[in-house]
């Protein structure tokens, strides 16, 4: 499985508004990356959805908060109660297992389904499925009467019903250049066509997001829930195998936490015992707790789950977009 490592020449250009050099040198890659995904679009053979479908995706490489949006927006759906039985539907990146499936607590890992559907399933739920539209087929087969779709902006395959692009409001577009010159999977402009709105997670003051001033987006921030164990302190050790783990960190800092040490992992690492062992065993000695994220922890064996806890987040929308969210169910159909 390909990890990812954001560079740092992705983040920003330059104080003279020019972009970095290896940015420049990869133009001509990012050119036919787009072609690539243009081509694709052409050639895939789109199919109406036998049920709603609701995605949740992003403009950027690895995680903007796609998967806490996805389960508020199913708080949302539940609360509303329009729908009865909503489940989630991915990819299951990461996972071994192509589907139609869906995730059974009782027998899948990590290995089978990956570790976002795995997550996912203890809130709803969840189907995987290379073939989204395979997915979907499925999703009514069991009965369910509407699908979130978690991830899948840039998969063509299945027609959506609603389509919210959630943005990192710390990292925004980045450097705004399309993948492996900048985080884009794709041109900023088109995609923005595509969404029905966006939802910015935690905006910063330093970020410029004004190409989002003539299209419908709201805001969102993280709140802390409970850890998924107790830790001994607010001073920890943290790790995170995420696409930006700075982010976890700087999560943990505005919360109140005081970081003795971190670790940071490219997304979705598979975690060694020996690293996990020099982790744990650098907290014991002086006597403070690790903690990762819930994705993070949702990949670890049941020793390390026992030795690790995680930070347990959730998403609150603003005022706006639930009246707006709650408008769209009533006209889904």
């Amino acid at each position: 499985m390909k990890k990812l490592h954001i560079p740092q020449f992705w983040y920003s250009t330059d104080a003279n508004n020019k972009s970095p050099l290896l940015s420049i040198i990869l133009w001509p890659l990012s050119a036919l990356y787009q072609m690539g995904d243009k081509l694709n679009r052409l050639k895939t053979n789109q199919k109406p959805s036998p049920l709603p479908v609701i995605c949740v995706g992003n403009i950027t490489m690895g995680g903007g908060g796609k998967t806490p949006t996805a389960r508020a927006l199913l708080k949302m759906i539940q609360d509303h109660g329009k729908f009865a039985t909503p489940c989630f539907l991915m990819r299951g990146y990461g996972g071994n297992n192509k589907g139609p499936i869906e995730v059974d607590l009782t027998t899948h890992t990590s290995w089978d389904v990956g570790d976002e559907a795995l997550m996912q399933a203890h809130y709803a739920p969840t189907i995987i499925a290379s073939d989204r539209y395979d997915g979907a087929v499925l999703a009514e087969k069991l009965g369910y009467d509407l699908i979130i779709m978690d991830d899948g902006f840039q998969n063509y395959r299945l027609e959506k019903t609603l389509s919210f692009i959630v943005i990192d409001g710390g990292f925004g577009f980045g450097n705004g250049k399309t993948f492996p010159s900048g985080p884009l999977r794709e041109p900023i402009k088109p995609a923005l066509k595509r969404a029905n709105a966006c939802i910015v997670i935690n905006k910063t003051d330093d970020i410029n997001l004004s190409i989002l001033n003539k299209k419908r987006h709201y805001h969102a921030s993280i709140n802390l829930l409970n850890n998924g164990q107790k830790t001994k302190g607010k001073k920890v050790i943290a790790m995170a195998g995420i696409a930006r783990p700075e982010k976890f960190f700087d999560t943990l800092e505005q919360n109140g936490y005081e970081l003795y040490a971190h670790y940071g992992f490219s997304d979705h690492h598979v975690y060694t015992h020996g690293e996990l062992q020099a982790i744990v065993e650098r907290a014991e000695r002086h006597n403070i707790s690790v903690i990762t994220t819930e994705k993070d922890w949702i990949r670890l064996s049941e020793k390390w789950r026992e030795k690790i806890s995680y930070l347990k987040i959730s998403i609150e929308f603003d005022d706006k977009f639930k009246i707006y969210f709650n408008k769209c169910l009533d006209h889904i159909k």
